[in-house]
């Protein structure tokens, strides 16, 4: 990119509204935190770029429901689950147990009526295809965002804001410090451009071995052959997340598409928009010759077609901002408590190696990780300190979802949707008591948040996960 520099031209950027709370970004964390908020009676608004919410789940097509043994479904997950189970998109109509790990599936379609349910239902005000670009900072403050719209440029001032944009954008703009990567390497996770197939006739009890190796076979002569050079068809990966009975359709039984994940994108700097943009054409070419592939060769596919690639493509991490506490690596591998944790975080250390098509995400062999998963298995978990939401050095600024306070091994497993809920709805709950404690967020007494958590959170579990 160009070391050159344009001095943009001040003007007047008029201001179309004023909240108690704003929160930017639409997603897992952003819908939650906008309920946590409005449900204490402030006036809240929830801004997305896109034009419906849900996030990940339905832009980069994670439909998918994971988690290790249920203690992470905290609060609102429970009302989102039922929300969306009324209107027919949970797979299977509940969850799956199987040994150290939970599993379901929801129509990403469907996400979008549920949140618009959940958010109409406590009052929350939305603005859709709404870009917030830059944080409003005055002394140290964080005043509101400027936006960008259709109609041109505008600003919306907020007594506080929650950053739930997954990047950590106004975070980032309001000057607070953020890291990303490792120090190791310069750029993220594997990216994902996750795919659906649509019209499979997925084998009812799953693949037999005897068509796996067909598969396989298949795959090395066609190799041989030239016919495939994308790395994800090359290693074996487009059969393996295809016929594996690990391999679940994270969609509802109505629904005949098949989700696939074997995409990898590697050495990706997400912050890059040049990197970007590579990394959506490599996916899509990906797709393109994993859905070739398993039309032509393998069972169950031969009278599907492509049905469509994730909006956007599937990212893990970027940024990661700094707060008065953080999420550590010893809190994520020995199961830290903390009286001022105000989520839990249960999920694998799932670290997608960046330069690796072939690198397992999880050390599932090595000892130190069985130790950890016997913990889990139990239903144990970390704790998410409230300083990890409280941004460092600007006031009244809180983030909520994957880009908060936390190092890279706590990210990695903090980073999944229901973890996302709970960070979001802590961030919004915060940022309520706050304004009627006239309290900044940074001055609250976790103490508050946690009772007042406990006491929100004390709702009826959507499913059984014993």
């Amino acid at each position: 990119m160009s070391n050159q520099a344009f001095i943009e031209r001040t003007e007047a950027v008029p201001v179309i509204d004023d909240y108690d709370v704003l929160v930017c970004g639409g997603g897992a964390a952003g819908c939650a935190a906008a309920i946590g908020a409005a449900r204490h009676g402030v006036r809240t608004l929830l801004i997305e770029k896109d034009g419906y919410l849900g996030g990940a789940t339905v832009s980069q097509l994670v439909a998918h429901i994971l988690s290790t043994n249920g203690v992470d479904f905290q609060g609102i997950w429970h009302e989102w689950a039922r929300a969306v189970k009324a209107r027919g998109g949970l797979a299977g109509g509940g969850l799956e147990r199987r040994p150290g790990q939970i599993r379901g599936g929801v129509d990403p379609e469907v996400v979008k009526y549920a949140w618009d349910d959940l958010l109409e239902a406590n009052g929350v005000d939305q603005l859709l295809h709404t870009w917030c670009s830059t944080a409003v900072v005055e002394e140290d403050i964080c005043r509101g965002v400027i936006v960008e719209t259709r109609a041109g440029r505008a600003a919306i001032t907020a007594k506080r804001v929650i950053d739930c944009t997954a990047d950590g954008v106004v975070c980032a703009s309001a000057g607070v410090e953020w890291e990303q990567g490792s120090e190791k390497k310069p750029w993220n996770q594997a990216l994902t451009k996750v795919f659906r197939m649509g019209n499979v006739n997925w084998p009812k009890n799953g693949y037999e071995e005897e068509d796996i190796e067909a598969a396989r076979n298949a795959l090395e002569k066609a190799v041989n052959r030239g016919e495939y050079d994308s790395p994800v068809v090359v290693n074996g990966r487009v059969v393996r997340y295809s016929t594996g009975d690990w391999v679940h359709r994270s969609v509802p039984e109505y629904r005949t598409e098949h989700n696939l994940f074997p995409s990898r994108i590697l050495h990706v700097n997400p912050l890059d928009p040049f990197e970007m943009t590579r990394a959506e054409r490599e996916g899509r070419e990906q797709a393109w010759q994993c859905a070739d592939f398993l039309k032509r060769h393998v069972k169950g596919y031969e009278n599907s077609y492509l049905l469509d690639t994730n909006a956007h493509i599937g990212l893990r991490d970027s940024r990661r901002i700094k707060g008065i506490a953080a999420a550590t690596h010893d809190d994520a591998w020995n199961l830290n408590k903390y009286p001022d944790g105000i989520a839990r975080s249960s999920w694998d250390i799932d670290i997608w190696p960046g330069d690796s098509y072939d690198a397992p995400a999880v050390p599932r062999d090595e000892e130190y990780y069985r130790e950890r998963q016997s913990r889990v298995a139990e239903g144990d978990w970390f704790d998410i300190r409230y300083g990890c939401l409280v941004a460092e050095g600007v006031d009244n600024l809180l983030v909520g979802g994957r880009c908060i306070s936390a190092e890279r091994a706590a990210q990695a497993s903090l980073r999944i949707q229901q973890t996302c809920m709970s960070t979001g709805q802590a961030a919004g709950t915060a940022a309520a008591l706050s304004l009627k404690n006239d309290k900044t967020p940074r001055e609250l007494a976790p103490e508050k948040v946690v009772a007042q958590l406990e006491k929100d959170r004390d709702i009826e579990p959507a499913f059984d996960n014993n």
